[in-house]
């Protein structure tokens, strides 16, 4: 008997996106949607679609993804964001790992193929961008990390699936703008709660190093328009979080530039 499976989301205002990811994902045997304060309807139309809601208040992005999977009801849980689908070839493997090795697996990786502005990244910094979304809790799965670009992890052997997790992360470029700030202020207060500094090279060397490994080395350059894209706004999350951090540090009387032994 195969084990089951509760597919968790995360989601707060997303009465947009969030029907089209649970149509992909109806195939499990629990949908729970953990709503963290939504005002634009998104419990009720969860709801409507079958899923279990529970309402709880925001405690940041680890702590809140590790209360949402404690709320599952079964041993494996796959973490689906609003903004992701699985599509069948993706649902059909898991289907079949589990049942073929569920026993003795702790967690399953797979590809993450994201969209930028509506045309799909296949190369660059973007792909394949491998995720550590399904492990059992029976195996510790759980989400550790700072206050963003956190991480999923368990205590066990892992397998590597081959078919994508959709992705279309930003509904339009004001959308990019505004999560690529946010994300790059709690990326550099991170860093600054480390002891990192902001030197030079973080401002004039390392974007443009993103930007080069991203559309050349890592051949972004094949997905044309798209990549030259991605390789941009790659570099410029890097600008932002210098930037971030230098301003941090400042306003925390930290020296943050070094050059020709003054501070």
């Amino acid at each position: 008997m195969a084990a089951k499976i509760s597919v968790v989301l995360l989601v707060k205002d997303e009465s947009d996106r969030l029907p089209g990811a649970l149509a992909t994902v109806a195939w499990a045997d629990e949908v729970l949607v953990v709503d963290t304060g939504s005002t634009d309807g998104t419990p009720d139309l969860a709801r409507a679609a079958g899923a279990r809601v529970v309402e709880v208040p925001w405690e940041g992005y680890v702590a809140s993804r590790n209360r949402a999977i404690s709320l599952a009801s079964h041993d494996w849980v796959f973490f689906v964001d609003a903004d992701e689908r699985a599509p069948e070839a993706l649902r059909d493997e898991i289907l079949g790992r589990v049942a073929a090795d569920g026993e003795t697996l702790a967690g399953l990786l797979m590809p993450r193929l994201s969209n930028f502005l509506g045309r799909p990244v296949r190369h660059g910094a973007w792909y394949p961008d491998v995720q550590f979304r399904m492990g059992r809790r029976s195996r510790g799965f759980r989400v550790v990390g700072g206050r963003v670009h956190e991480t999923y992890a368990a205590d066990g052997p892992v397998a590597r699936l081959r078919s994508p997790l959709h992705h279309e992360p930003y509904r339009n470029l004001s959308d990019y703008l505004r999560k690529s700030a946010l994300y790059a202020r709690l990326a550099a207060e991170d860093r600054a709660e480390r002891g990192d500094r902001s030197g030079p090279a973080s401002i004039l060397l390392r974007p443009p190093f993103e930007f080069v490994r991203s559309f050349l080395l890592k051949g972004g350059f094949l997905d044309g328009a798209a990549g030259a894209q991605v390789a941009f706004v790659h570099a410029w999350y890097y600008l932002l979080r210098a930037a971030y951090l230098r301003e941090i540090r400042r306003a925390s009387g930290a020296s943050t530039w070094r050059a020709g032994g003054r501070r």
